[in-house]
């Protein structure tokens, strides 16, 4: 009970900021460039300077006059230190930002153009692999066995089997009915680049 008697008595008075806000039996602990520290039943809390009324200000050294002065010439520090990071850029990059975001444009496009190329020849890799397994032998046969041997475009005799279209994501799922029976010369057609 000592020490909270004793505690009691190193706060002094009421600080009231210029927003009304009010500390009780408040002590200043700390002062800062920019403002002071309060001590109060509380707690601790950093108040700036520009919430302090002027005798408060006063009291600690805070000249609104100076701090602008100082404002300023930090401003000018940066407007200085960026002009000269500028003008180490070419000026018409400086001055005309479009190249960069066409470079930019054009790096991201070729980029997405080379994975779909990347992903294009694993899935033709993927492909061949496929033709070449056991599975694809199986699945062939009972493709020319249900068409009985006839291409389904001329009705010539058939002796390859062609893909209306290949599954997004597994090689080999695709179901039978996308599968159908060709000659060589609808094949030829259907698949130009086909070896």
């Amino acid at each position: 009970m000592a020490v909270l008697l004793a505690a009691g008595d190193c706060f002094s008075a009421d600080i009231t900021t210029l927003d009304g806000k009010t500390y009780k039996d408040a002590l200043v602990t700390d002062v800062e460039a920019d403002g002071v520290h309060i001590s109060f039943r509380e707690g601790v809390v950093k108040v700036p300077f520009d919430q302090l009324p002027q005798e408060l200000q006063r009291q600690y050294g805070y000249d609104p006059a100076k701090t602008t002065g100082i404002a300023l010439k930090l401003a000018g520090t940066v407007k200085r230190v960026g002009g000269q990071m500028l003008s180490n850029f070419p000026q018409s990059v400086a001055k005309n930002p479009m190249p960069i975001a066409l470079l930019v444009g054009f790096v991201v496009l070729l980029k997405f153009a080379a994975g779909k190329w990347v992903k294009s020849r694993k899935r033709e890799q993927r492909r061949d692999e496929y033709r070449k397994s056991d599975d694809w032998q199986r699945k062939r046969v009972l493709v020319l066995k249900r068409d009985k041997y006839r291409c389904v475009y001329c009705r010539a005799r058939a002796s390859h089997v062609h893909y209306k279209r290949y599954a997004q994501r597994n090689i080999g799922s695709e179901p039978i009915e996308w599968l159908v029976s060709v000659c060589e010369r609808c094949h030829r057609r259907l698949n130009p680049d086909f070896e």
